[in-house]
C-alpha cells in the first residue's frame, strides 16, 4: 500500500481551510465540500507531497469495493443519519481490509491511513462529517473544516478509514465474526436519540490493550443489554 512521507504540518499548511473569507486559500472550502474524489485527487496531485510504496491490483480492488459498499449502505438506510452508521462502517472497512491481511500492526501506520483516506475517501468523510451542515445552508468554514480534520487527520484517531478499522479490529471475534458489531449496528440505527459516542471514543482513544480486546467486547455487550445510550 502507498503512504505519505510528509509530516502532518505540511498537510495543514497546504490544505487546512481558512476561517477568513479574504484568505488566498479560501478555495479550500470548496475543495473539501464540493469537489468529487477525482477532482480532489487532481488538486492534491499538484501539491508536492511525497509518497512511497505502490498500490497493487488487489488493493485497488478492495478499496473500490469499500466505496461501493458504503454507497449501498447509504441506499439501504437513506433516512438514517450518518452518525447512526458507525458500526456498519466498521464492518465494511474491517471485513474488506482483512482480505489484505490487515491487522493490529497496521494501526500505527498513520502515513498509510492518511494516504488511503485522502485518495479514496474524501467524499465519504464529507458525507459523514460535513454534509449535514452543508445541506442546511451552512457554507461557512465549518463543514469544510470537519471534512479536512477527518480526511487528513490532524489527530490520527480521526483519519476516516483508520477510525473504522480500529472499531472493527476491537470487536471482531475469530469465532462469532461480526455478530457483536452487527447487533450494535442494529441498535444504533434504531435509536432516535442518544448514541454510542462514549463507547466509540473508548475504542479509538484508549491505550488499554487486552488479549483479543476482551475488555472492549465486554463493555459493548453491557451496552447492548442496557437501555442507556452513550
Amino acid at each position: 500500500m502507498r503512504s505519505y512521507k510528509n509530516k502532518i504540518e505540511q498537510f495543514i499548511e497546504f490544505l487546512e481551510p481558512p476561517a477568513e473569507n479574504d484568505s488566498p486559500k479560501f478555495e479550500l472550502r470548496n475543495v473539501f465540500t464540493l469537489f468529487t474524489q477525482d477532482k480532489f485527487n487532481k488538486y492534491i496531485g499538484k501539491i508536492a507531497f511525497e509518497t512511497q510504496g505502490e498500490v497493487t491490483e488487489n488493493e485497488e480492488k478492495i478499496l473500490k469495493n469499500i466505496k461501493e459498499e458504503i454507497i449501498q449502505l447509504q441506499k439501504k438506510y437513506p433516512i438514517a443519519k450518518p452518525e447512526r452508521l458507525e458500526f456498519d462502517l466498521a464492518i465494511i472497512f474491517h471485513s474488506n481490509l482483512r482480505k489484505l491481511e490487515f491487522g493490529r500492526y497496521h494501526i500505527d501506520d498513520t502515513d498509510m491511513w492518511r494516504w488511503m483516506s485522502m485518495n479514496y475517501f474524501k467524499e465519504e468523510a464529507f458525507w459523514r462529517r460535513g454534509k449535514a451542515d452543508f445541506d442546511k445552508g451552512d457554507y461557512s468554514v465549518k463543514p469544510a473544516k470537519a471534512t479536512f480534520e477527518h480526511c487528513i487527520g490532524k489527530r490520527s484517531r480521526d483519519i476516516f478509514p483508520r477510525r473504522y478499522f480500529i472499531i472493527g479490529q476491537r470487536l471482531f471475534d475469530a469465532n462469532t465474526k461480526y455478530a457483536l458489531l452487527e447487533k450494535l449496528a442494529e441498535k444504533s440505527r434504531a435509536a432516535r436519540s442518544g448514541g454510542f459516542g462514549n463507547l466509540i471514543k473508548y475504542f479509538i482513544d484508549t491505550k488499554l490493550i487486552s488479549p483479543n480486546d476482551f475488555v472492549s467486547k465486554i463493555v459493548s455487550q453491557i451496552m447492548l443489554r442496557s437501555n442507556r445510550r452513550r
